[in-house]
């Protein structure tokens, strides 16, 4: 449980508007210490994170406050389509600079954004939808496959000189490991997610893309994760990178958390056992932070 403290630092919202929104509206209703004082659950976090964001987005607090967190996680996922067409003003500099084969004036681009946005911006704004972008022109050969691989080489030099330069070594330290499953090549999800955690202070290791489950079980059981984070693109998902998540989520001590375009697909249609879907980068930060702060209560 959090107290009233806690949830303020985590969300950025006040104790005088977390007191209001309880006053007016029912779907805020933290319990009560025996002396007292308020107490949020994991789930009451999760729901006013999302009411936080969407509210400084321009909602309302009267018309979302009695929604769910899966029907506010959709509303933000709604948002963000519908501003999809609003880029990072270097976004378009960037692509430019990769289909003139400019590769270093593309990594210049991208160490000039790092330097001028947070970690979480700077994975959401700029990463994410450069990438998506790459993707999307290889797609209509608009870029040939060298050019492609070209930018996530850039990007895999960028993240993991950040990581190794910002993670916590210490042996104290919570951990994260990071790896996609036999069957499942794609790893950027899972490596910008890395960074994040890293920013967070969390010791990371990135086990990459297309493990077979009894690997990164076995890696968890000398790293010994608190978490475990599993990449899921193809959608639908392979069979056997079912069958691999499956061994993993069975025989791992350790949470596991998915996400991804595959990811979202199982939720939906034939959800895997003891594993939680983290719908996007932000949500992952945020339970990150979340976790890090029950670790250390």
């Amino acid at each position: 449980m959090y107290s009233i403290k806690a949830i303020t630092t985590l969300t950025g919202l006040s104790a005088e508007t977390l007191r209001a929104w309880e006053r007016r509206y029912t779907g805020i209703s933290p319990a009560r210490s025996d002396n007292g004082r308020r107490l949020y659950s994991q789930q009451e976090l999760e729901k006013l994170t999302l009411l936080a964001q969407l509210t400084r987005n321009g909602h309302t607090i009267s018309k979302i406050a009695g929604l769910n967190s899966d029907a506010l996680r959709e509303l933000q996922r709604h948002m963000q389509t519908s501003g999809s067409d609003v880029s990072h003003p270097l976004l378009h500099r960037i692509i430019e600079a990769l289909m003139d084969y400019r590769i270093d004036h593309c990594e210049q681009l991208l160490k000039r954004a790092l330097v001028a946005s947070e970690p979480l911006e700077y994975a959401r704004d700029i990463l994410l939808p450069a990438l998506k972008k790459v993707g999307e022109l290889w797609h209509q050969e608009k870029l040939s496959i060298a050019q492609e691989h070209m930018f996530t080489c850039c990007v895999h030099r960028i993240v993991h000189s950040l990581v190794n330069n910002l993670q916590n070594a210490s042996a104290n330290s919570s951990v994260m490991l990071f790896a996609t499953p036999s069957g499942e090549p794609h790893e950027c999800g899972i490596l910008l997610s890395c960074l994040l955690a890293a920013t967070l202070q969390y010791r990371c290791y990135f086990l990459g893309a297309d493990l077979p489950g009894k690997d990164i079980v076995e890696a968890a059981r000398y790293l010994q994760p608190g978490i475990i984070v599993i990449g899921l693109v193809k959608t639908p998902p392979e069979p056997d990178t079912i069958a691999q998540l499956q061994v993993v989520t069975a025989k791992a001590d350790a949470a596991v958390w998915i996400g991804g375009n595959g990811a979202d697909y199982l939720h939906q249609h034939s959800p895997v056992p003891n594993c939680e879907l983290i719908t996007d980068i932000e949500h992952f930060y945020n339970k990150a932070q979340q976790w890090l702060l029950l670790a250390k209560g």
